[in-house]
């Protein structure tokens, strides 16, 4: 061997040392990357990355010391479905994810808040081997929780600080196997701060929202009842209580439904009947006559129900729920043409209906797509779009704008109402008019053959006088017969030759027209112009006004006033 061969066997060694060194180097790095450092609790350590997963089921794996460098990683937030479903072929399993972290020994002793977004279906999460909380059931009772966020709080008695800490997530997922929302660790008062708005908007609300639909429902009900022909009635209340199943099933506690096979059953009839009946409620509002449409609604709900809920075998639930999420999407959108075409048509209430409506539907098509997504398995990451369901506040807007559109309704039968009874009142008085003229006509026969003498001419005129000086006070046949020395029967038919007049129509007549006069320059009351006029009642001077000037007072002072 030459000097020249050694020198490149040394050169050839440190390059090996070289690229050994490197190796070791870059998988150090990589593995103290691997735990997430929380420097601070003033803040939030994001979560969002990386988690190491096990598609199997075992205690030890909840352990701070197990050796997961042979897990698998998937990236989270996020659905886990597909991956899940390429190892094991089944829609429903058990698995475990594992996040290492690497708490800074200089934080202070406290507890600290874990954020675990949503998790489907449920949980049990461990602390460094420690349960430290979980929502919902596992088999073979399982039940589901999948909308309600988890928020943990780690104690600090748990936690090695400045040392490798574990949070390990013991998931059963069915269908929805998925950990979506924020991931994070932080302080307790951004804790508490997160837990309540997130529980109010993701679960509180929506028992708001059904405490306010169950009481609209039994006032639409009501309705129907009373008037059967009113069908829109009948299927807004059937959408309203199908509605009322799919927002239960984002807050629900309880496991109602024996299964979690059946409730997604359940919820399958509840989306594929409110699909249904709120097009043919479209219908009955707007006024489309779409017979044909209706029975194929009808045979769809009916096939739906028959081969895809009740008779669907586990094996199938998938891809005959992508099928029927495919054809719900489809009548959403026909749901938003009709609003559309209501419009362009100038239906009555489209104009106050169709933003409601409209805002309803496009809720609808939202969450059938986010259904489809994780039926499909595959993550959508648009922010809030496609992670969260938004048909319950969309069903907010539906319960604004049915109830203005039934107001809208009552104020407009109102209005009717109100114009027959003046169409009522304006034919009683012309009939009344008319029968007081038959009347007049009878007795200018009777008594026109009675003769005045030229003391009975004087007598009338001083008659005449005193009417004409105090027709606005208490004026009586009697009096007036007493003060000219006359019987008061012969008096009145004395009256009547010289005028072609009774004598109460005379002093009415001079009331009246005293009161239009008021009406027309005066912005007195009616009420106190009939008084001041010389009527004892308000109910007597209504009757008789429109005798003599051919309307009611209000609206006499209407029409006159404008010229005057």
């Amino acid at each position: 061997m030459t000097i020249s061969d050694t020198r490149i066997d040394r050169k050839a060694c440190r390059f090996m040392l070289t690229v050994i060194f490197m190796v070791v180097a870059v998988s150090c790095g990589t593995r103290a990357f691997s735990q997430v450092p929380v420097a601070s609790l003033n803040g939030r350590t994001s979560l969002h990355g990386e988690w190491k997963i096990q598609p199997n089921d075992d205690d030890k794996y909840a352990a701070v010391d197990y050796d997961d460098s042979s897990w698998d990683s998937i990236r989270l937030p996020g659905t886990m479905f597909s991956y899940i479903f390429r190892k094991s072929g089944s829609i429903e399993n058990i698995l475990w994810l594992r996040q290492t972290l690497h708490i800074d020994r200089a934080l202070p002793r406290e507890d600290i808040g874990l954020m675990l977004g949503r998790i489907g279906n449920a949980d049990e999460t461990y602390f460094n081997g420690v349960r430290i909380g979980g929502m919902g059931t596992f088999p073979p009772d399982g039940f589901s929780v999948w909308n309600h966020p988890r928020y943990y709080v780690i104690p600090k008695a748990l936690v090695r600080y400045g040392g490798k800490n574990v949070i390990a997530v013991r998931i059963w997922g069915y269908i929805f196997c998925e950990m979506l929302g924020t991931l994070a660790v932080t302080g307790m008062e951004d804790w508490n701060r997160s837990r309540t708005r997130d529980n109010f908007f993701l679960i509180t609300l929506n028992y708001i929202i059904i405490a306010m639909g169950v009481p609209i429902f039994f006032i639409f009900f009501f309705f129907y009842i009373r008037r059967r022909s009113s069908q829109e009635y009948l299927f807004y209340c059937l959408q309203l209580a199908c509605g009322l199943i799919i927002v239960l099933e984002l807050c629900i506690f309880w496991n109602i439904y024996g299964s979690q096979l059946n409730r997604l059953k359940i919820l399958a009839f509840a989306w594929a009947a409110i699909n249904v009946t709120h097009p043919i409620f479209l219908h009955r509002i707007y006024g489309f006559n779409r017979r044909k449409t209706e029975i194929l609604l009808w045979f769809s709900l009916a096939s739906i129900s028959t081969l895809e809920i009740f008779f669907a075998p586990v094996r199938l639930i998938r891809p005959l729920g992508i099928m029927l999420i495919l054809g719900l999407i489809g009548i959403g959108f026909y749901n938003l043409s009709c609003q559309i075409y209501a419009l362009y048509k100038k239906s009555p209430y489209s104009k106050l209906f169709s933003f409601f409506g409209s805002v309803v539907v496009i809720g609808a098509i939202h969450d059938g797509f986010m259904y489809l997504f994780k039926f499909i398995g595959i993550n959508v990451s648009y922010g809030f779009i496609f992670r969260y369901m938004i048909f319950p506040y969309s069903a907010l807007v539906l319960y604004l704008g049915t109830t203005l559109v039934l107001v809208s309704r009552i104020i407009s039968m109102v209005d009717e109402i109100r114009d027959l009874n003046t169409s009522l009142e304006d034919f009683v008085i012309e009939n009344a008019l008319l029968s007081d003229k038959l009347k007049e006509s009878d007795m200018n026969k009777k008594t026109s053959a009675i003769y005045l003498t030229t003391s009975a001419e004087e007598k009338l005129k001083k008659v005449m006088e005193y009417i004409h000086k105090n027709y606005t006070s208490d004026i009586s046949r009697e009096g007036l017969a007493a003060s000219v020395d006359v019987h008061p029967d012969n008096l009145g038919k004395l009256f009547k030759t010289y005028t072609n007049r009774k004598l109460g129509d005379y002093i009415c007549e001079l009331r009246v027209n005293d009161a239009a006069r008021m009406l027309v320059e005066t912005d007195e009351t009616v009420i106190n112009i009939a008084f001041s006029v010389g009527f004892e009642s308000l109910r007597t001077f209504n009757r008789i006004f429109p005798k003599y000037m051919g309307s009611p007072p209000e609206k006499y002072r209407k029409q006159f006033k404008k010229i005057y």
